[in-house]
């Protein structure tokens, strides 16, 4: 992260890039960055968005407008993300003409009270030669989502070399000693752990794997010293966000992803 969105994170309170636009930096997906001691923005061609933020020091200046409008200029089809729909990233995105397309829930539950599910398969950690499979079931279970089914066997791999990554944390269920769903989960310090992606092979939906490997990942973070966890769901997958609140999770944040109207 550079150091504008860095001093943007700290008086926010809430990062102005997501992982993706982390990787784009690192040099790991398509894009570009443009930073300077003012304004820094990321353009993640993989993802189709774009993620800016002004310094706090030279805010309502005309920086970010300026900018946007630039890139939008440049890149006419890609939507512009409001991480925390903070009311001046709002604004600037309404001044330049998008609306909001999507919104990405921010939930949260504490893990002081992780409750065991029994699990109708056997759950274990990550092996290396899980990961073709790990891709597959991402991509079919995901298909429908803009980003999450784009993951390849290359990103994955890059995705294992981050300091964060820990097999043990990715935990697999099996059937017959074959993946048939995952929970993927990630640590980000402070006690704050992540269900990061969790997904069930089609064909072994309704059998209460996925409620399995849910609870099998709280209790992990848990187990590792986690005190919160937290997941991110489209608001439009009303029945998911009905499952999570089930399981103990409310909303404590809104992202929006800006576009053009058609």
């Amino acid at each position: 992260m550079g150091s504008v969105f860095e001093a943007a994170t700290t008086v926010d309170g809430v990062a102005p890039i997501n992982e993706s636009g982390n990787l784009v930096m690192q040099g790991l997906r398509p894009g570009h960055v443009i930073t300077n001691d003012v304004v820094e923005a990321v353009v993640d061609l993989r993802d189709g968005t774009i993620m800016l933020a002004v310094h706090p020091e030279h805010r309502r200046r005309g920086h970010g407008r300026a900018l946007l409008q630039r890139l939008l200029e440049e890149h006419p089809n890609l939507d512009v993300w409001a991480f925390g729909t903070l009311p001046g990233a709002e604004a600037l995105a309404r001044t330049v003409g998008l609306t909001p397309h999507r919104t990405l829930l921010r939930m949260t539950r504490p893990l002081s009270n992780v409750t065991p599910d029994d699990a109708p398969v056997e759950i274990s950690p990550f092996q290396p030669d899980d990961a073709d499979a790990i891709v597959a079931i991402n991509e079919q279970a995901f298909a429908h989502h803009p980003e999450q089914g784009k993951l390849t066997r290359t990103e994955f791999d890059d995705l294992r070399s981050q300091p964060w990554f820990s097999p043990d944390g990715l935990l697999v269920a099996r059937d017959g000693g074959a993946p048939v769903g995952f929970h993927w989960t990630k640590r980000h310090g402070d006690g704050l752990g992540e269900v990061y992606v969790i997904a069930v092979a089609p064909g072994h939906e309704g059998k209460g794997i996925g409620r399995a490997l849910l609870a099998a990942g709280l209790q992990h973070l848990a187990d590792v010293g986690d005190h919160t966890a937290e997941l991110y769901v489209e608001a439009a997958e009303e029945r998911v966000v009905r499952m999570y609140e089930a399981a103990g999770f409310s909303i404590a944040a809104r992202d929006t992803c800006f576009g053009r109207t058609a």
